[in-house]
């Protein structure tokens, strides 16, 4: 089975890199080799762990049932995942500054060209990380999502397949195992959903 590629976005602070980790380590683990060397530098944190694995040229990589999967900074990846902190998005949604965007595509550069990842991608998941701070709030899941739907149909992005996804990646809450609303999907069926409406 092929190695499909994902591509991460998000702002500086919403735990793209925690996220990461905890994928790395929940979905088949690096290998012992790898967890040795991780025990003997003491690094228990997810963050600090893709961090590792960036600094030593492994592959972030992970399996799910569905195959493999590779964090790239490809310009073509199958699946975009769009990080936000859900903490600061649901106190954004209620604020009186209209320059305040949770898909904001000045963070990554040039927009047009991530506007151009986004529409040539099969899927994008928005991520609604650290939900453990909203008391896994399905209103504020849901008014993120409105505000993020509204934002990529003001910039006219055309998506293939969306989805949104609820998680708290420090914790590791709805990335396997269940969490939050019994409807919601976790973000590893997500991925392995090959059809989504």
């Amino acid at each position: 089975m092929s190695m499909r590629q994902i591509r991460i976005f998000g702002a500086a602070g919403t735990g793209k890199k925690t996220l990461v980790g905890n994928l790395m380590m929940s979905c088949g683990g690096p290998g012992m080799t790898i967890m040795e060397r991780l025990q003997r530098e003491g690094i228990q944190r997810y963050d600090r762990m893709t961090e590792f694995f960036i600094r030593e040229n492994i592959p972030l990589s992970f399996e799910t049932r569905s195959g493999p999967w590779e964090i790239t900074e490809s310009n073509d990846p199958d699946v975009v995942l769009f990080v936000v902190d859900a903490s600061t998005s649901t106190s954004a949604s209620t604020s009186t500054e209209t320059n305040i965007n949770i898909i904001d595509l000045r963070l990554n550069g040039d927009p047009d060209a991530t506007i151009g990842i986004f529409e040539r991608c099969t899927r994008l998941i928005l991520i609604v990380n650290k939900m453990d701070t909203v008391n896994w709030s399905a209103e504020s899941f849901q008014t993120i999502i409105n505000r993020a739907t509204s934002e990529l149909q003001a910039e006219n992005i055309k998506i293939n397949k969306f989805n949104s996804v609820a998680v708290s990646a420090l914790h590791g809450d709805n990335i396997i195992q269940r969490s939050g609303d019994p409807m919601w999907r976790t973000l590893v069926q997500t991925l392995d959903l090959g059809s989504i409406l």
